[in-house]
Parts: C-alpha cells; structure tokens; sequence
C-alpha cells in the first residue's frame, strides 16, 4: 500500500485506465464516463493515465469532500500516488492481487477495507450500501 487508511465503501470497478482530469467531474464529485458518485466509493482502475494535474483533481476532489474512501490500482504512479497522499485518500497498489481482489468486488455491494505499513492490507465483502 502506499498511502494508509481505513474505512468502507461500494465498489466501483474500472476496466480501463483512468485520467482524473478527463474522467473525473471535479466539481459534481461523479466519473465523466458513468455518472457514478465517487464520496464513499472504492475506486478500482487497471492504472492511471494523463498528467500531473490529476494530482490536483484528486486533492480538490478531497478539499470537496467528494473523494472516494479509497482507491485500488494495480500499477500506481506519480501523479496517482502525489494526488492521493495530498488528498488523505488511501491508495492500495495491488499488483498480483488485482484480479483476486476485482472478483471479490465484483459481487459486492459495500466492502470494509484496512490499508497499513504494518499490517497490510485487508479486503472484506459485506453490508449493502
């Protein structure tokens, strides 16, 4: 994991890489693509695309209270990893455990998560949203 947190959300889950300044609606707080709300929200993408700005996007998102409980990617970058430690948004690099973790979502509706330096990183399926 790259930046800790804790806290519960209902999966959103991305097929596609994502841009946060071309995808992501800053000022409604949804995705561009589906309109999906992202407060509350895991946010899970194969991996980030686009510029440094993104990293804006992400910390003005959070600024908003708007920002997803987490976000799970399988390769993180910069740009990602700038925007989400400036935003105190949890960030979880998954890398093998992508697809294992993506099934797990898959069928659920709200999901419990914990993301530390010590302990890991920790996944639950549970509750509705």
């Amino acid at each position: 994991m790259l930046v800790e947190g804790r806290g519960r959300g209902r999966p959103i889950l991305l097929d596609e890489p994502l841009s946060p300044l071309g995808d992501i609606d800053v000022r409604r707080g949804v995705l561009r693509r589906t309109g999906e709300e992202l407060r509350g929200s895991l946010l899970m993408f194969p991996h980030p695309a686009g510029s440094s700005v993104g990293s804006y996007v992400l910390y003005a998102l959070a600024s908003r209270g708007a920002a997803p409980a987490a976000v799970l990617v399988r390769r993180a970058d910069l740009m990602l990893i700038s925007g989400c430690a400036l935003g105190g948004i949890p960030l979880v690099e998954l890398r093998g455990e992508y697809e294992r973790v993506r099934g797990l979502l898959s069928g659920c509706g709200m999901a419990e998560f914990s993301a530390e330096l010590r302990g890991g990183f920790r996944i639950a399926c549970g509750g509705s949203p």
